[in-house]
């Protein structure tokens, strides 16, 4: 049986304290996660323009920044659209600058110094809250979790409960490959049952629906079980 093992998380860190990048990555790092560092505001906006969307699950902030400031770049990146989850870590502690920070849409904030067990908590705790209401994108494929919506191409595609719970199980796969066994046992609770053939009906209703708006979606791997392909949009 294949794993559908998640992949690591990925930070953005924006703050020009190089130590504190360089503490926070090592922490990270311990704890399973990736990251990035970048010194300001501007540097953070190129590696979000530079990264597909989605690459980053969550900013970690500080409000003192060369050029435009932490409170600056988060109202930039909410009125253009991101929902990436942000998380402030500064040495302002007033309880007015807490609240800009989570009035302006951040997730929650932190004062420096920060004790890494908990940053680490923090993260894991936004990150859990945001997990099921965050919009997926997969290549061209975006799903709207929060009302089970999905859309393909921009083009909206209705699917059944039952059709959405496949195609989230292979999407958050994310391109691995997900065995017979384990669809259905995720999506109809079926131990095991050879002669079932509820998946092949359901995976041929969700291919001609998805397919209908892009290239084929879902791949067989002979032998081994199916896989989302991650497509780009068609240009033309």
């Amino acid at each position: 049986m294949t794993s559908s093992k998640a992949p690591a998380r990925r930070l953005l860190i924006v703050d020009d304290d190089e130590a504190f990048v360089a503490f926070t990555r090592a922490a990270l790092e311990k704890a399973g996660m990736q990251s990035t560092g970048v010194r300001s505001a501007e540097n953070a906006l190129e590696a979000l323009r530079r990264e597909p969307a989605g690459t980053f699950d969550l900013i970690l902030l500080d409000v003192n920044l060369p050029g435009a400031s932490g409170w600056d770049f988060l109202l930039d990146i909410r009125e253009a659209g991101s929902e990436t989850p942000v998380i402030f870590a500064s040495s302002r502690e007033t309880v007015a600058d807490r609240v800009k920070g989570l009035r302006l849409g951040a997730d929650d904030y932190l004062i420096k110094p920060i004790e890494y067990e908990e940053l680490i908590v923090r993260i894991e705790t936004v990150l859990r809250r945001r997990r099921g209401l965050s919009p997926i994108e997969f290549g061209d494929l975006r799903v709207d979790t929060a009302r089970r919506k999905v859309e393909r191409g921009g083009v909206s595609v209705p699917i059944s409960p039952r059709e959405y719970d496949l195609l989230m199980a292979l999407v958050r796969a994310n391109g691995e490959v997900v065995s017979r066994e384990e669809l259905l046992r995720d999506v109809w609770d079926i131990t095991f049952d050879p002669e079932t053939n509820v998946l092949d009906v359901h995976l041929g209703r969700l291919r001609k629906k998805l397919d209908r708006h892009g290239r084929p979606l879902i791949q067989t791997v002979q032998g081994k079980g199916y896989r989302a392909v991650r497509r780009l949009p068609q240009i033309g």
